[in-house]
């Protein structure tokens, strides 16, 4: 959610450099940056020399807005916080530079791009699934239906957590709009033939006889 707000805010960045915890080693934010053209750089491990800028950051966190904060709640801490970083620490020069961290970071907009419109989207988890032979494909116990010529391949599947029925099915970078949820019921008594065509069988129309049942000729006694 913070990376979201920072790039929807700020833009987006050429690089993010990160450091090695499980969180930046994730598929999840390999394929966020990918999608949105963002190299990810991460850190050399154990040598802290790389991070020293987030470091001396958290330093001043602890010392010029923690010593001072008075809230009760991580709500309190959030809205204090957000208040101090952008009326405080981004307006007051640095000493090393001269300038202000906002003002240092206006400075090269031409680093930066904006964020499209669509930016949630590319926040989706994707998963990877093989589509089975009568079109279907399974995501977190859910059966869902995909387009005939994707029969047999390997596609993508991009959606959100909170979201889990409206499913985008991706092959080789094309798009083949959202997957069909399939009724169980339905598609159970679905005829495929050699072209993937698809017919739903219909019951036989029965009737009674004197105290027997009769079924599209044959019959069951009652």
């Amino acid at each position: 959610a913070a990376l979201k707000q920072s790039l929807s805010k700020r833009g987006l960045p050429r690089k993010l450099y990160v450091d090695n915890g499980a969180a930046y080693r994730s598929k999840h934010l390999e394929h966020i940056t990918a999608s949105l053209g963002i190299a990810l750089v991460h850190s050399r491990p154990y040598k802290p020399q790389g991070r020293g800028k987030i470091e001396r950051f958290f330093r001043t966190v602890r010392g010029d807005f923690l010593v001072g904060f008075t809230g009760q709640s991580l709500n309190d801490l959030n809205e204090a916080f957000d208040l101090w970083l952008n009326d405080v620490y981004q307006q007051r020069a640095h000493s090393a530079t001269g300038q202000s961290p906002f003002k240092r970071f206006t400075s090269h907009v031409e680093c930066l791009r904006a964020a499209p419109s669509n930016l949630t989207d590319h926040f989706r988890q994707c998963a990877r699934r093989r589509v089975a032979k009568d079109r279907t494909i399974t995501l977190n116990g859910r059966l869902f239906e995909a387009p005939v010529p994707l029969i047999g391949r390997q596609v993508e599947l991009l959606y959100h957590p909170e979201a889990v029925d409206k499913v985008e099915i991706r092959s080789q970078n094309l798009s083949y709009g959202m997957a069909t949820p399939v009724d169980v019921h339905v598609n159970c008594r679905v005829r495929r033939d050699r072209n993937s065509n698809t017919s739903i069988e219909q019951d036989k129309p029965s009737t009674y006889r004197g105290g027997c049942l009769f079924k599209g000729g044959g019959h069951e006694n009652k």
